[in-house]
């Protein structure tokens, strides 16, 4: 068995060096689609939110907040890896052809942070106020015209702030198709890559409904649902969609799929180890906060068959007032039970399958390269 501490690099031999030559050109990459992706999510929000001034204040503050959301930053890595498969499964030209799809992707993910916020009652997102903290600005202290019927102001207020945040989510989906319906691509195309962006909504939604209501106690099962949440948006989708919009084939479009799958699960299994161990300087998450939120990742479920382990994250999972001490003991005993390790582990068989998968594609050269150092940029990343 490898150490734990090494690295997914580190772990892979001589033959799997393609995966972190040159992670230049990659970086290099990322930069050109966001830069092409940030200018058409500016120009055509500054559109829609004008449109929305029209239809009253109250329409426009919801529309904004979206654009804040969407505009304040995310690395766009799920429009890189839609760019990276149209490249790969040879779509012609430059970036900006496909940028309404990269920006669809961005969109959608706005939608499901904006519910996410609400559901999970988060203030800050991406190093400013969250959708429902922004609602809650507008709306908190309004009262009804209907004070003689209406519940309690403070009730009332709620309702408002919780429907608009709803509302937000919701606009910024309905942006997502209409951004899609912007592509100049074969009509053809587009048709499989909306598809496909249905199936991933679909999915992410089944997603959530496991992740809020069902406390997985079985490591299948939690893989099972970042497949369907994660997964399917994050890098499943992203990937299937830009094959289609550059015409891929059946056997592109297979193999394809059986490289997205593994690594999306691995980019899950990342985000648990830094939810837990991550530095929050870099993540911008509080250390433990998937364990006072009460999140049964694949660490948790793991290093409950440990007793001391499962008493002392008893004091923690799902406690936001948990004491410091506590969630620090808690941490270290996931840790001493080998859970962290075997995550790990998993980590880097899912990384290694995802690249021997590629190894099958029938993909460009550069395409190829690219999605190689994409699986070191999803599994190794700090934050």
């Amino acid at each position: 068995m490898v150490p734990a501490n090494r690295t997914f690099s580190e772990k892979r031999d001589h033959s799997d060096d393609r995966a972190i030559r040159d992670q230049g050109a990659f970086e290099s990459f990322v930069a050109d689609v966001r830069g092409c992706v940030d200018g058409w999510l500016a120009s055509w929000l500054d559109v829609r939110v004008s449109e929305a001034r029209r239809r009253g204040p109250d329409v426009a503050v919801v529309a904004d907040a979206v654009r804040q959301l969407v505009l304040r930053g995310g690395k766009r890595m799920r429009a890189v890896l839609l760019a990276v498969a149209y490249r790969a499964c040879g779509g012609d030209g430059a970036l900006d052809v496909i940028a309404p799809a990269g920006a669809a992707l961005e969109l959608l993910q706005a939608y499901l942070l904006a519910h996410d916020d609400w559901m999970d009652g988060d203030d800050v997102r991406r190093g400013g106020p969250s959708v429902p903290a922004m609602m809650r600005a507008r709306f908190g202290g309004e009262s009804s015209v209907l004070e003689d019927t209406s519940p309690p102001s403070t009730t009332r207020g709620q309702h408002r702030c919780d429907a608009a945040s709803v509302l937000a989510g919701d606009l910024a989906a309905a942006w997502a198709l209409g951004s899609m319906l912007e592509l100049t691509i074969a009509p053809a195309r587009v048709t499989l890559a909306l598809k496909e962006l249905g199936r991933v909504e679909a999915d992410v939604v089944q997603g959530q409904v496991v992740d809020v209501c069902t406390a997985s106690s079985d490591r299948a099962d939690v893989e099972a649902g970042y497949a369907l949440k994660t997964g399917s948006y994050t890098v499943r989708g992203p990937i299937l969609m830009g094959a289609h919009l550059a015409g891929a084939s059946d056997p592109q479009i297979e193999s394809l799929t059986a490289f997205a799958e593994p690594l999306g699960v691995a980019f899950q299994l990342r985000d648990d180890v830094l939810g837990t161990f991550g530095d929050a300087t870099l993540t911008g998450k509080p250390s433990g906060g998937d364990l006072k939120k009460g999140k049964h990742t694949a660490l948790v479920v793991d290093a409950i068959r440990e007793p001391r382990a499962r008493e002392l994250l008893s004091r923690v999972m799902g406690r936001s007032d948990a004491a410091d001490s506590d969630t620090a003991a808690a941490i270290a005993a996931i840790e001493a039970s080998g859970a962290r390790a075997r995550v790990e582990e998993r980590i880097a068989w899912l990384a290694g399958g995802a690249l021997r998968a590629l190894d099958r594609a029938c993909l460009t050269p550069p395409g190829r390269s690219l999605f190689a150092q994409a699986v070191v940029a999803l599994t190794e990343r700090d934050r």
